[in-house]
């Protein structure tokens, strides 16, 4: 049996800090955030921003447990999705380069499912191991990491893990607004400019509604396979 959560509201440092589950079931967690939020991999220390800029532009700076670099959220820029999965679950797999796999197709699946393909490019699944660059360290959808999904080079869904003994917490997110002119404000080094950032992400015209049922079934349907 598969646990789905829909949280509705409330600020990304909340959902971020949610406590993991006490049973040994997959659990989805939908996040809508009431506040928008420049959001820190769980290495990156907060000098990386301009704290004065996001008070001028009105968002948090909050710090995931997962790894990464910035993700920018709230506002309907992304579709955010966590994926629990237990170590007793078949689909889970030690190696964290592996580990998210077959999340990345079963979103690949949902986002063909709606057309994507059709009107935006080929969408492909990254399988090989982490490539890095001069921004990635910086920026999540500059690098690539096992299992994120793109729309020709650009990064469509990003997916951060959190792994303890009992649990791995896959965090997804779906750019749905690529904001490089928000991105180049907030980052404190003057050299990540709007022209390095432009085109990482995707902007994509889904209905929010849509693309929770079409990815959720396409997970359920990977999650009771095995």
């Amino acid at each position: 049996m598969i646990i789905v959560d829909h949280v509705i509201g409330g600020s990304p440092a909340d959902h971020h800090a949610r406590e993991l589950p006490h049973d040994e079931r997959p659990h989805l967690w939908w996040f809508t955030s009431s506040r928008g939020a420049i959001v820190l991999g769980s290495a990156q220390s907060a000098d990386v921003v301009d704290r004065s800029e996001c008070e001028r532009l009105d968002l948090d700076i909050v710090t995931r447990r997962s790894g990464g670099g910035l993700v920018l959220v709230g506002h309907d820029r992304e579709v955010w999705l966590d994926v629990l999965l237990p170590s007793s679950h078949p689909l889970w797999v030690n190696d964290i380069s592996l580990a998210s796999a077959w999340l990345g197709r079963a979103w690949c699946d949902a986002l063909l499912d709606l057309g994507v393909g059709d009107t935006s490019g080929l969408v492909t699944v990254h399988e090989g191991p982490m490539e890095h660059n001069e921004l990635s360290p910086l920026v999540c959808f500059a690098g690539r990491a096992p299992g994120e999904v793109f729309i020709g080079r650009s990064k469509a869904v990003g997916i951060s893990q959190r792994r303890t003994r009992e649990w791995v917490r896959f965090q997804c997110a779906l750019s749905l607004r690529w904001e490089p002119k928000t991105m180049a404000a907030v980052v404190a080094d003057s050299s990540v400019t709007v022209e390095r950032l432009s085109g990482l992400g995707t902007d994509l015209d889904l209905d929010v509604s849509d693309v929770v049922d079409a990815v959720q079934r396409r997970i359920t349907e990977r999650l009771a396979a095995r």
